[in-house]
């Protein structure tokens, strides 16, 4: 990484202009913030999205702690705030790359269920899978025997794993450990399917144009917008 970092630590340029060409290859779904209940999806990539679309075709795939490391310099440097998107992804890119006028594609819309993952005490009724040892006392709490919940049980034992007893009431502490680390919960998601392809202006340096143009001709990861099953395929285009 030092050669990009040392790249990145030189003063912006923003003398190459290019146009960033991106082929959707499958439906995208491209939410730009923390939401709800709710996944809409943004009409177009933000910057922030495109940004990590290069950086993934160049391989910048950075530790949470040497990318912390770069920012720090970038910001005494610059002397200004890196942004950050709507799910906290810092780009080291955005001082030596702009976006500004963009083409957008005509889209279709649909909304489909999405397998969100997530942590907590409602994995019991969001897990799929678990320890087959739970079987007998996942049955007695769907056959209402028993109650598992987080809330009004009161038995911790561990031991109330395999000797329960009808109307016990468990804790769900007690057969957390049979079961995975997530769960999924279906959640519905926008997606759209773009009839064409999207086009950013782009505005950079000559070195940094010519390292985007090689990256998506052969890039290091596969390439994806919003959520890693939106597939794209991109170039990189230099104005004359």
């Amino acid at each position: 990484m030092k050669l990009e970092l040392n790249f990145l630590l030189e003063k912006t340029n923003l003398t190459t202009r290019g146009k960033l060409i991106i082929d959707a290859l499958s439906p995208l779904s491209m939410v730009s913030s923390l939401p709800g209940k709710y996944y809409r999806s943004q009409r177009e990539p933000t910057p922030q999205m495109l940004y990590g679309l290069i950086e993934n075709a160049l391989g910048w795939h950075i530790s949470d702690k040497e990318r912390k490391e770069i920012e720090k310099k970038l910001k005494k440097k610059f002397g200004m705030e890196l942004e950050k998107s709507g799910v906290g992804f810092v780009s080291i890119l955005q001082f030596h790359l702009r976006f500004s006028t963009s083409v957008i594609p005509p889209l279709l819309h649909y909304d489909d269920l999405w397998a969100q993952h997530l942590k907590g005490g409602s994995f019991i009724g969001g897990s799929r899978n678990y320890d087959n040892q739970a079987i007998k006392i996942m049955n007695a709490e769907r056959a209402k025997k028993i109650v598992i919940n987080d809330l009004g049980a009161s038995s911790k034992n561990a031991d109330k794993f395999h000797n329960f007893q009808d109307d016990d009431k468990i804790h769900v502490s007690v057969v957390r450990p049979y079961f995975p680390q997530y769960y999924v919960s279906p959640t519905p998601r926008e997606y759209v399917i773009p009839q064409g392809e999207y086009i950013f202006v782009a505005e950079t340096n000559e070195n940094l144009a010519e390292m985007i143009k090689k990256a998506f001709e052969n890039p290091a990861a596969p390439l994806y917008l919003g959520s890693n099953d939106g597939w794209v395929e991109a170039r990189w285009e230099n104005f004359e």
